[in-house]
């Protein structure tokens, strides 16, 4: 019996994760999303993702910069790899250095952002823009959100209805959870394909 032609041509090892870092920015003296149970359903329903809060010693554009930047040190990955997820003000700032091209990363999740008009022009990113706000339906076109559907960006947005009382928290969870699977997914496969360098 002959040895097939194919056994000689070397195969690819397989990584042992998909190479996505869950990053959730940690602002001092702020709530925070990462509430225990949150928390640790979503690292069940991601097993194969690094999660890793980060603590900022401020809420600052430079602040979030080295806390990033630090938490990629720290794991060994690059910011093609990362997924941030932030919340309020700091959502905002994480949101703004991203359209700015100062924070290169695989995507982000801003929850409850201001909508108030961006103060630049956004800048092209690969970056995945996911949002989840409070519905506004008096927003001006001019407004964040105008931007982002001005803009040719990869961006999603998801509206939370105040008026849905204490189901407003469960809705905003949920929609984060979407978000946040979707993310995982896509920039897993970025990452081993080599796609979507940003």
């Amino acid at each position: 019996m002959s040895e097939s032609p194919h056994s000689a041509i070397a195969t690819r090892p397989r990584r042992a994760t998909t190479g996505v870092l869950v990053g959730v920015l940690v602002a001092p003296d702020a709530a925070s999303i990462a509430v225990p149970e949150t928390f640790a359903r979503w690292r069940r329903l991601t097993p194969l993702a690094t999660w890793l809060p980060i603590e900022l010693r401020e809420a600052s554009y430079a602040g979030i910069l080295s806390g990033v930047a630090a938490a990629l040190d720290r794991v060994g990955m690059i910011p093609r790899q990362l997924i941030l997820l932030g919340e309020g003000s700091v959502a905002r700032r994480m949101l703004e250095l991203a359209l700015r091209g100062e924070l290169p990363c695989g995507g982000i999740v801003a929850i409850d952002v201001a909508s108030d008009a961006l103060t630049f022009h956004i800048v092209p990113t690969v970056t995945a823009i996911r949002l989840v706000v409070h519905r506004n339906d008096d927003a001006p076109q001019g407004s964040l959100i105008g931007a982002l559907r001005a803009a040719d960006l990869d961006a999603r947005i998801i509206h939370v209805d105040l008026t849905a009382g204490r189901g407003t928290e469960a809705a905003a969870a949920s929609a984060t959870e979407t978000f946040v699977l979707e993310l995982v997914a896509t920039i897993g496969r970025r990452t081993t394909d080599g796609a979507g360098d940003p």
